[in-house]
């Protein structure tokens, strides 16, 4: 059986499996509460059947980065024992409704489910500490007194035409503005020879744009503008030369988003927002969701990313998301994300220093941009926030830890909440409980 802690309540005894900080983590949060853990980095099968059959097991968390390691080690856990309780990070949804339906007694989350809304929160607005969804309404939390108040998100005014505007004529990608401005031109220019052959060769309307539009696709002068005035044969010569410049500026546009797929729409969802946006600068586990749960609160999102062959480059535009391929510290790119417009940068990259050089590079662009800074190591948050006022730093390791921990140890908590640098479990009635990660101090009741 399990032993007692200090304060005569149960102890619990939790395996912990995976390698890496958020596994650490998980194991410190664990410890903190006075938990008795034993931590499995690279098991093989003979080291969990030891460790489930040495003591009594109140609950086996699997934490790892891969989702085919966890359910590598969750079958793995069902073979030696069906009744111990599973914690399984897992970020693929289908994968993880899946495991979550045929592996008996399995809770499945993920470090990116834990964490986006408290990454979501400052970049919608500076007062939110992070969002909830209550079905399809957004609700932003904020801290007062100490205490988590829900407040509504506002819903963002819709001002389509202007949108569309600024989507056709502030594109992101050139070749949208090649192809654009082409055909603009090519339709400038039939106007203007339809109505300039009917004032000065009398031709009837239909006959001009008919003569027009032969010249312009190259089928065949207007057989009128020989019989007219010297003037306006070289007027067409020159209408017929600027056309020829916006035929190859149009073609070159058509064909380039054709053949790239690199390329962002030019209106609709998977166009590059202009105004009231977030850029998310990295599209891994936490970037995607992030993404996601933005667009559900009605926040226009543009996604950057590096790797063009990014596991999740597919999906995301597959789901209708911006994608742009880039260095997110490239203060030129940043530049024409219209980022001085925007409500928010959010670096979320695995890379903690490459962060950090986002938000420099948006400050640079934009003095007064809001960054919101995920990292993963303890110690560079604590360097960032003390050396560098970048912007909001969000230690994702440590929020999801906590939450990891409180459900490994069968706690009831919904979501995690930071306040301040300290973070709390939030429960389904509203109640918060600050969690300190020193050893022995464990959850502490601090609001109702």
């Amino acid at each position: 059986m399990p032993a007692a802690d200090g304060n005569g309540g149960k102890q619990h005894a939790v395996v912990v499996i995976g390698d890496g900080d958020l596994s650490e983590e998980t194991v410190r949060a664990l410890e903190a509460s006075s938990a008795r853990v034993t931590h499995l980095r690279q098991p093989s099968e003979e080291d969990v059947r030891n460790a489930l059959d040495g003591e009594a097991i109140d609950s086996v968390a699997v934490v790892a980065n891969e989702d085919a390691i966890v359910l590598r080690m969750a079958l793995m856990i069902r073979a030696i024992s069906e009744d111990v309780p599973l914690l399984l990070t897992i970020f693929d949804p289908t994968m993880a409704e899946q495991v979550g339906r045929q592996v008996k007694g399995a809770h499945v989350t993920s470090l990116a489910e834990i964490v986006a809304p408290s990454l979501a929160g400052p970049c919608i607005d500076e007062r939110f500490t992070a969002v909830r969804l209550d079905g399809d309404r957004p609700f932003g939390i904020v801290e007062r007194d100490g205490s988590a108040h829900e407040e509504p998100v506002p819903p963002l005014k819709r001002h389509r035409a202007e949108a569309l505007a600024r989507a056709l004529f502030t594109p992101y990608d050139k070749s949208a503005g090649l192809l654009l401005f082409g055909a603009i031109g090519l339709l400038g220019v039939l106007a203007l020879e339809a109505v300039t052959a009917v004032f000065v060769l009398d031709q009837g309307l239909i006959d001009a744009i008919y003569g027009s539009a032969k010249t312009l696709v190259t089928v065949g002068p207007n057989p009128e503008v020989s019989k007219g005035p010297g003037w306006y044969k070289l007027f067409t010569s020159i209408t017929m030369l600027v056309a020829l410049l916006f035929v190859a500026g149009f073609t070159a546009g058509l064909v380039n988003r054709v053949v790239d797929r690199r390329l962002t729409g030019l209106v609709g969802r998977n166009a590059v927002p202009r105004r009231d946006h977030v850029v998310v600068v990295g599209l891994g586990q936490v970037g995607l969701r992030l993404c996601l749960l933005l667009r559900e609160c009605g926040i226009g999102v543009v996604a950057v990313e590096a790797d063009e062959d990014g596991e999740n480059v597919g999906l995301a535009k597959h789901l209708g998301l911006p994608v742009v391929i880039g260095r997110g510290a490239d203060a030129s790119l940043l530049g024409r994300l219209s980022l001085p417009n925007a409500r928010a940068v959010a670096a979320v990259t695995s890379e903690d220093l490459g962060n950090i050089s986002v938000a420099m590079a948006a400050r640079a662009v934009h003095e007064e941009t809001r960054a919101v800074l995920r990292v993963g190591d303890g110690n560079v948050a604590n360097e960032t926030r003390s050396l560098l006022a970048v912007g909001l730093i969000r230690d994702v390791h440590k929020i999801a830890a906590v939450l990891l921990a409180a459900k490994a140890l069968g706690g009831e908590a919904e979501s995690v909440v930071c306040l301040g640098d300290d973070v709390h479990l939030r429960f389904a009635d509203g109640r918060l409980e600050a969690v300190e990660l020193e050893h022995g101090t464990g959850i502490r009741a601090v609001s109702d």
